[in-house]
């Protein structure tokens, strides 16, 4: 199932976990004031996140410039709304950047117990700072993490990014930010907090799935695809924002999918993606990865074409995918301000005509692809629409010395008005506006005998203008008699009009395919214009091949479709009313096919890198770019085959290409696409940025192994690693993958003298770089005359108390780098005289296992591999040192999952002892691991070698701490300690009772309702067993129902017999239908059903098998038949009985030295004095805790902090009316 959330919510942070956060803000005076009020909402919305209070998460805030101040420490605020109070109030301090100084004082003022750190919570620290410190933040940061303090880092504008990074605990991506300003602080406070609640939840609650890729790309979407962890996950939330910035989408899916489709994204837009694991309300770290969606394809190949005055049609080639297309068009030169207009077709049409344009006008046209509500690149062109054809012929007659009468045809289409021009020669031209309705007009008041140029022009009502209609006569000489002379009405038939040649012939302007031309205008009324032009290559020019006119009064034209490239031969010829007139000859020659220029490369990465040139100073479709991995630069380039790609990017001079090989040299190529071809290539070279270790060598050779290592790349995840030999015939092939925490490794199983090839691959969560390599061959493996073995050093002398030792004993070694080889041998000695001391090595005494560890624990043998003396100590000579990083934490989680397992011989009833010995502190989290075996009843000794760290032994070795915890100077001081440690081992493995976690101490004894079977997992598959609450209502306790008779055979929870000595400690409360009848809370019975160790009526037999009771009566013991809980410690010994009630002690008892139970019985639990044979009958109570602890010291560390405060004044009630045999409290022993 699928829900997506794409609204904003406010990011809350659900965990009951326990955090001290410290924040550090900047108050210099670079701030300044409306910035520190941003800084104030952003802390408001990062806090407001978070459950305030003494028992979640405590908050705490320092200022700093010059001198730190802290504005209120972790225990000031106890809410969400004190604590949101005191960040509005915040107030700006001012001063200099003095970041280390501010870091050293959280240290010594902030994170303190006596201002409300507490012991177990987790520490974090978050600085805000936008600078660089005017000090040295390197020592404080790193004394604030080696104190177990998580840092984050947020910079902001000017701050030093590799100082952030410098201050961040590991990882930086996700301790540290840095934004280009304020105001974007708002944009990553929800990131932040995320990150924030996981460092409060703390490592390890949820594993991250694994393997993200990604996959069908496409303009608006793309697949992710993950693995899962190997524990299953309710959901999986799916995070992703563009590099751009913006909004985060998250999407939620159920923790069965593996795999979702990101729709509705930006077309040309790298994404990030986040995956994370969700259990519960807590979630996993994320795995991170990115994709690149598909750029929207532009339009191609545009032609205007078919232009007339009002109209010019364009088509384009269809681009692949397009639902649509949109076209803007405008003028670029009318005589009225002009608005663009568009025009929307659909995917299937690719040639309109635009309509309704100005005559004479010169017009940009651009075609856009539309899909869906993205639109692509635009394709742009000019075209000019042709004027509008001349209106008719102009007619000049009854002419006088002073009149001459016009008449001329109407124009086409809706004209406005007529404008009429007349010059005489040598003068001024003066203009007559005419009506529309009138198509004729006298001109009057003329100068006579003078020559006059006529011209009409149509007036459109867009103010656009027709060709002009051009005519010229004389006037008449003026006579003195009245009769003038009258003159035809022809203009033709009055006079020959004289003919010029233009003049001032000028080509410029060139491109690829055209050529401009003018001229100035030759005398009379010319006509029109007549342009002929032919190119001067090839075959001799005979006559003009190509031409194109323009009317009289234009003395300008654009010569188009030319050759490129190419020269020409132009004439000019001028077009009389009667004939051409003189001609006038010129050259031109177009422009090439301009390459670009200035290839440059930008932005390189692991898999793009941006491609940017200089334009050609000419008209361009757009251009292409073709790129080629050089073979040389990409193993997995096969030579001879094809690799090259291209893309067409439009007119355009930048692009970015993708899905480029990490580490790469490419060949680069950028055409320019003309009309006309293509042009020449602008060549340059773009390498990626190296996805691969450096450094690599190799050390530790041996005759079958040696180990590499390398320097750790940045952005890795993780290596993958490749041993070959170089003749396939020898053995030693393997891959391997590791994390990216790790940079060396060492290769084992390999043959003497043989040359191998190591190859290490850096990989990222959706790419692999190119292998780096390293050759080296194994030692010769020395050929020996055969010898004696050598006598082992004899074992210690075996101390009388190990005689008869039964436990399992493991021995957990630390094998990392700081220990070397020469200190390895000496620890593996020091194991060799501990094993040496005990007397027998078998399934029936003591079992021993030996592990060493280092990045990963390796079992060198199990508990269950030997079972000889001899052969225990010959393996332990034969273990190799391994080398590697120091994690314990690592390491115990291996003791407890792999090594104290039935599959490895454990046995049950038997304590379990593991000794570990190491030198330095850990680079993992131990306390989690080691609490947890302690917790399993495990008993854990330490010993540490000189530099270690006390607190994490400490946490390592069980409790208490002055019996477990061995710390030695050197290698050679393990004697000082081993008779000790022999010692405590020795009485934990000659114990009969196994071993218990027991309010944070471990001790021999037995958990008994465990034993019984009744946990809060098992009680539900009982009968005549229920769950209640117990002395406070955060308690379990259970109620054992009437004649539930609840039972086990002796020899399953006491196979060896009672301790010689031992304390009872029950928990338990009697309850009004406890009845009247006498019964035993516990009893040991032999298999006869004769009882022999119990109580109420507490009982045993003597060494002689006869049955001894002690009896305490006093109103101390009556007050537990009072319907309240209460708590008994019975300590037992071979001389005397002790009973506690409630931690107070009540009396003490002589007995006689009691004698071992039988094994061949059962123990029952509240069995009735009555009861026996085939009559199972038992008394109903509650019972809350019932442990034995196999010594007498335990009651003197019981505070009964689990009852209630007893009650001084004792009311009798009915319930005090049981009978009154139950008011004395008997203790029989057999």
């Amino acid at each position: 199932m699928l829900f997506l959330s794409r609204a904003r919510r406010a990011v809350m942070c659900k965990t009951t976990a326990q955090a001290d956060i410290v924040l550090l803000v900047d108050g210099s005076w670079s701030i300044g004031r409306l910035n520190f009020k941003t800084i104030r909402s952003f802390i408001g919305r990062m806090v407001g996140a978070f459950d305030i209070g003494p028992d979640r998460v405590q908050i705490g805030l320092a200022q700093y410039s010059g001198d730190p101040k802290t504005e209120w420490h972790l225990n000031t605020h106890r809410t969400r709304k004190e604590l949101l109070d005191a960040v509005a109030s915040l107030p700006y301090k001012g001063g200099n950047t003095l970041t280390g100084l501010a870091l050293n004082y959280i240290l010594q003022n902030n994170f303190k117990p006596n201002v409300g750190m507490r012991p177990n919570s987790r520490k974090i620290g978050v600085l805000v700072t936008d600078g660089n410190s005017q000090d040295d933040i390197t020592v404080n940061s790193q004394n604030l993490r080696d104190q177990g303090i998580e840092l984050y880092a947020i910079g902001v504008k000017n701050a030093d990014e590799n100082e952030l990074r410098t201050i961040a605990s590991d990882p930086d991506d996700i301790h540290m930010y840095n934004v280009a300003d304020f105001s974007f602080l708002l944009d990553i406070v929800d990131d932040l907090t995320n990150n924030l609640c996981n460092s409060v939840k703390g490592p390890g609650i949820t594993e991250p799935p694994t393997d993200l890729t990604t996959s069908e790309v496409t303009h608006y979407s793309f697949r992710a695809t993950w693995v899962g962890p190997d524990d299953p996950v309710e959901k999986y939330r799916i995070e992703y924002v563009s590099t751009a910035g913006g909004e985060p989408q998250k999407l939620l899916v159920d923790g069965t999918v593996t795999t979702v489709v990101l729709e509705r994204l930006t077309p040309l837009t790298e994404y990030i993606v986040k995956v994370h694991s969700v259990v519960g309300e807590d979630s996993s770290d994320p795995l991170k990865g990115s994709e690149t969606t598909l750029p929207l394809s532009a339009v191609r190949n545009m032609n205007i074409y078919t232009e007339r005055s009002t109209t010019m049609n364009v088509r384009w080639d269809a681009a692949e995918g397009a639902t649509g297309y949109m076209l803007l068009y405008s003028a670029l030169n009318g005589t009225e301000p002009s608005v663009e207009q568009a025009m929307r077709v659909k995917g299937t049409v690719t040639d309109v005509q635009l309509k309704k344009l100005r005559p004479n006008t010169a017009y940009s046209v651009s075609v856009f692809s539309l899909f869906g509500d993205y639109a692509s690149d635009p394709l742009s062109d000019q075209g000019v629409t042709l004027p509008i054809p001349p209106s008719g012929e102009l007619r000049i007659t009854d002419i006088t010395h002073s009149t001459m009468q016009l008449d001329w045809d109407d124009a086409p289409g809706a004209v406005r008005k007529y404008i009429i021009t007349f010059k005489p020669d040598g003068g001024e031209a003066k203009e007559v506006r005419s009506i529309l309705s009138d198509t004729t007009l006298l001109l009057e008041n003329l100068e006579p005998d003078t020559l006059y140029d006529v011209s009409v022009t149509a007036i459109y009502p867009d103010e656009s203008e027709s060709e002009d209609l051009l005519g010229s006569q004389r006037t008449c000489k003026k006579h003195p008699n009245p009769n003038d002379t009258l003159f035809p009405s022809r203009i033709s038939d009055v006079i020959a009009v004289p003919r010029g040649d233009p003049r001032n012939l000028l080509v410029y302007d060139p491109t690829t395919s055209t050529l401009s031309v003018s001229w100035e205008h030759a005398e009379g009324p010319v006509l029109q214009y007549r342009i002929g032009y032919a190119p001067t290559t090839g075959d001799p020019i005979e006559e003009f091949v190509s031409g194109t006119s323009v009317p009289g009064n234009r003395n300008s034209v654009i010569l188009q479709n030319l050759q490129p490239d190419t020269p020409y031969n132009i004439n000019v010829e001028a077009i009389y009313q009667d004939g051409p007139g003189g001609r006038l000859s010129g050259d031109g020659k177009t422009l090439g096919l301009l390459e670009p220029r200035n290839l440059r490369v930008s932005d390189e990465w692991y898999t793009r890198f941006r491609v940017s040139w200089d334009p050609v100073p000419a008209r361009v479709n757009g251009y292409n770019l073709v790129y080629t991995p050089v073979v040389s630069s990409v193993p997995r380039v096969v030579p001879g085959t094809d690799n090259t790609m291209e893309v067409f990017v439009g007119d355009v001079t930048t692009h970015i290409l993708h899905n480029l090989q990490p580490g790469t040299t490419y060949d680069l190529k950028v055409f320019a696409q003309y009309d006309a071809g293509v042009s020449g290539a602008l060549v340059g070279q773009g390498t990626t940025l190296y996805l691969n270790v450096t450094d690599l060598n190799t050390y530790n050779v041996g005759y079958d192994s040696f180990c590499i290592r390398w320097t750790p790349h940045r952005a890795a995840t993780s290596y993958r690693l490749k041993l070959n030999p170089f003749n396939p015939a020898n053995r030693g092939a393997q891959e391997v993958t590791i994390t990216a925490a790790e940079s060396q490794y060492c290769f084992d199983g390999l043959t003497p003298d043989v040359l191998y090839n190591a190859t290490v691959y850096t990989q990222t969560p959706n790419q692999e770089g190119p292998g780096v390599s390293v050759k080296e061959r194994t030692l010769v493996k020395p050929t020996v005359p055969p010898t004696l073995p050598p006598t082992p050093p004899p074992p210690p002398t075996i101390p009388s108390a190990l005689e008869g030792a039964k436990a399992d004993l493991v021995f957990l070694i630390d094998g990392s780098w700081s220990i070397g080889d020469e200190s390895f041998i000496k620890v593996r000695q020091f194991v060799f005289s501990m094993i040496g001391a005990f007397d027998v090595i078998s399934r029936d005494g003591m079992q021993v296992s030996f592990v060493q560890y280092s990045d990963e624990a390796k079992t060198e043998f199990k508990l269950n591999t030997y079972h000889d003396k001899g052969m225990v100590l010959s393996a332990l000579q034969m273990v190799k040192y391994r080398g590697g990083n120091t994690k314990t934490g690592v390491a115990l989680k291996h003791i407890g999952e792999k090594v104290f397992t039935s599959d490895s011989g454990m046995r049950r009833n038997v304590p379990k002892v593991l000794v570990v010995v190491t030198d330095g502190r850990s680079q993992d989290e131990v306390k989690k691991n080691a609490a947890k075996l302690q917790h399993a009843g495990y008993s854990v000794f330490v010993v540490g070698v000189a530099d270690v760290d006390t607190a994490e032994l400490r946490n390592i070795g069980s409790k208490p701490s002055e019996r477990h915890v061995f710390i030695v100077d050197d290698f050679d001081a393990f004697t000082k300690i081993q008779d000790n440690l022999i010692t405590f081992i020795c009485e934990t493995a000659t114990s009969t009772c196994p071993l218990i976690y027991l309010d944070g101490f471990t001790s021999p004894g037995f958990r008994m309702l465990e034993a019984f079977n009744i946990t809060d997992k098992t009680f539900a598959g009982m009968n005549g067993v229920s769950m209640e609450p117990g002395s406070f209502n955060s308690y379990i306790a259970y109620r054992l129902h009437k004649d539930a008779f609840i039972s086990q055979p002796t020899k399953e929870i006491h196979p060896d017999g009672l301790s010689p000595s031992y304390t009872l400690i029950l928990l338990f409360r009697l309850l009004p239908d406890t009845g009247k009848d006498a019964f035993d809370i516990w009893q040991i019975s032999n298999k006869n059903n004769n009882p022999e160790v119990g109580s109420i009526s507490f009982y045993n037999k003597d060494t002689r098998g006869e049955i001894q009771r002690v009896s305490f009566d006093n109103d101390q013991v009556k007050k537990v038949f009072h319907g309240s809980f209460h708590k008994l410690h019975i300590s037992v010994s071979p001389k005397n009985v002790k009973l506690n009630i409630d931690c107070q002690e009540v009396a003490e008892k002589e007995i006689k030295e009691a004698k071992n139970i039988s094994t061949d019985g059962y123990e029952v639990l509240g069995k009735m004095a009555t009861s026996g044979g085939s009559r199972k009958q038992s008394a109903t109570f509650q019972l809350q805790m019932f442990d034995i602890v196999c010594s007498l010291g335990w009651t003197s560390r019981d505070k009964c902090c689990d009852i209630p405060a007893m009650v001084r004044t004792l009311t009798l009630t009915p319930f005090q009316t049981l009978q009154s045999s139950l008011n004395t409290w008997i203790f029989v022993f057999l």
